[in-house]
C-alpha cells in the first residue's frame, strides 16, 4: 500500500490537480474530541483508485480547493458511516460532501446488519483481517508513527473496493438513489441545530418537571450551548444533564444552595455558580402564562401502542414490494419521530422543527399515500 503524506501547498495543490476529474473519491477523516464541543480535524485520506495521499490539516494548508471538491457533483465521495465526517467538514470546511455514498448505509439496504463496522465489512466483502488497534490514538500527535498512518491510508485504501463491490449489487437493485438520499438525509441532520427555546425538551427526564421548573430548565438548557459554543467545551463538561434537572427542581438561589444539589461537582460552582443563579432567576421571573407545558411521553398518549402498531404493519407492506428491509425503511425512533410530530408540536413548531424522516426524501417517495390515514 502506497501513499503520499501531504504536508506543503505544492504537494496539495499538485495532488488536487491529479485528482479533480475523478468520478469517484473514498474519503476518510481523522479527528479528535475529547472535551470539545466541536471535532479538532487531525488527518484527511483520500483515494481516487490510484493515487492516496495523507493531508495534515495540522501544517500551514490553505484546504480551501480541497472543500470545493467534496462539493464537486460530478465527483461521487465515498464514505463509510459518515455521520462525523460531514460534522468535520460543517465546522472546518464550511461545506457538506455531496453527492456522498455511504457504505455502511449501502450494505444495510442488501439485507445485512445495521451499523457494520469498517473491519467487519473488509473481512466479509475482501476476506481481509485490519488491524483496528489504533482508532483511538491521538491522531493530534506530530510526528505520526508509521503504525498510525498505516491504519489511516487503509481506512481508504480498502474502501475502494469495498465500494465498487457493494455499487454494482445496488445498481442492480436499483437503489442508487435511496442511497444518495439517505446522504441528504444526514446532512439535513448534522446541519440542524436545535431552536434555543426547546433544546429544554432534549434533557433526560425533563418530562418529571412541572412548567415552573421546566422554565428554569429552558434558561439552562440555553446559557448550556452558548457557554459550550464559546469555549468548544462539551456539553457535559458545562454541566451535566441530570445536574440541570436537579436545579430546576430544586431553584437554588444561592451559591449555597447550589452547593447542595445533589452530584453538583464544586469545579461546576466555582466556575459557573453566578451563571447558574442567574438562568434560576430568568426562570423564576417567567410569568406563569408564559411557563412551557409540561411534556408529555408518547407513552402517555393512549393510542400509541395501537398508532405505533398500526404504522409498523403499514411499513412492513410497503417492505415487502420494495424489497427495502423494514428496519431500513424505519426503526422504532422514526417511527416515534414520526408520531411526535402529529401528536406534541404545535404548528408553531413544526416551523422550526426537523422534519420526520418519513415525510422527506427517498422514503416520502416509496411510502406515498401510505401514512395518510395513519391517525384514522
Amino acid at each position: 500500500m502506497q501513499y503520499q503524506i501531504i504536508t506543503e501547498q505544492s504537494q496539495l495543490d499538485q495532488y488536487l490537480e491529479l485528482i479533480s476529474k475523478k468520478p469517484i473519491l473514498a474519503i476518510d477523516t481523522e479527528f479528535m474530541r475529547r472535551r470539545t464541543l466541536y471535532p479538532e480535524i487531525a488527518l484527511i485520506q483520500v483515494f481516487d483508485g490510484e493515487h492516496l495521499a495523507l493531508i495534515d490539516p495540522c501544517c500551514e494548508l490553505d484546504l480551501s480547493q480541497f472543500w470545493q471538491l467534496m462539493t464537486e457533483q460530478s465527483i461521487l465521495k465515498v464514505f463509510h458511516s459518515p455521520s462525523e465526517d460531514v460534522e468535520v467538514c460543517i465546522k472546518h470546511g464550511q461545506c457538506v460532501p455531496s453527492p456522498m455514498f455511504d457504505t455502511q448505509f449501502a450494505l444495510s439496504l442488501l439485507g445485512e446488519p445495521n451499523c457494520v463496522g469498517f473491519a467487519s465489512m473488509v473481512e466479509k466483502l475482501l476476506s481481509l483481517e485490519i488491524d483496528k488497534s489504533e482508532s483511538r490514538t491521538n491522531w493530534l500527535q506530530r510526528p505520526l508513527t508509521p503504525k498510525q498512518l498505516e491504519y489511516a491510508a487503509g481506512d481508504v485504501f480498502y474502501l475502494m473496493p469495498c465500494f465498487e463491490l457493494i455499487y454494482q449489487q445496488i445498481l442492480a437493485r436499483d437503489l442508487l438513489d435511496v442511497v444518495l438520499g439517505e446522504s441528504e438525509l444526514l446532512v439535513c441532520k448534522r446541519a440542524y441545530q436545535t431552536p434555543d427555546q426547546i433544546l429544554y425538551q432534549d434533557i433526560k427526564n425533563a418530562w418529571q418537571l412541572a412548567p415552573s421548573e421546566l422554565a428554569i430548565l429552558r434558561e439552562l438548557a440555553m446559557w448550556r450551548r452558548e457557554k459550550a459554543r464559546t469555549k468548544n467545551l462539551a456539553l457535559g463538561f458545562i454541566l451535566k444533564e441530570h445536574t440541570m434537572f436537579e436545579i430546576a427542581k430544586r431553584n437554588p438561589q444561592s451559591l449555597t444552595q447550589l452547593r447542595n444539589v445533589p452530584d453538583i461537582e464544586a469545579m461546576e460552582v466555582n466556575k459557573s455558580g453566578k451563571e447558574i443563579i442567574a438562568c434560576v432567576s430568568r426562570g423564576l421571573a417567567v410569568p406563569a402564562a408564559d411557563y412551557p407545558e409540561k411534556i408529555k411521553r408518547l407513552i402517555d398518549f393512549p393510542q400509541y401502542k395501537r398508532f405505533a402498531k398500526l404504522i409498523k404493519h403499514k411499513l412492513a407492506k410497503v417492505a415487502d414490494s420494495s424489497n427495502i428491509p423494514l428496519d431500513v425503511i424505519a426503526s422504532k425512533k422514526q417511527i416515534n419521530q414520526f408520531l411526535s410530530w402529529h401528536w406534541k408540536l404545535s404548528e408553531a413548531d413544526k416551523q422550526t422543527a426537523l422534519m420526520p424522516d418519513l415525510m422527506t426524501g427517498w422514503r416520502k417517495q416509496i411510502l406515498g399515500d401510505c401514512l395518510a390515514d395513519w391517525d384514522k
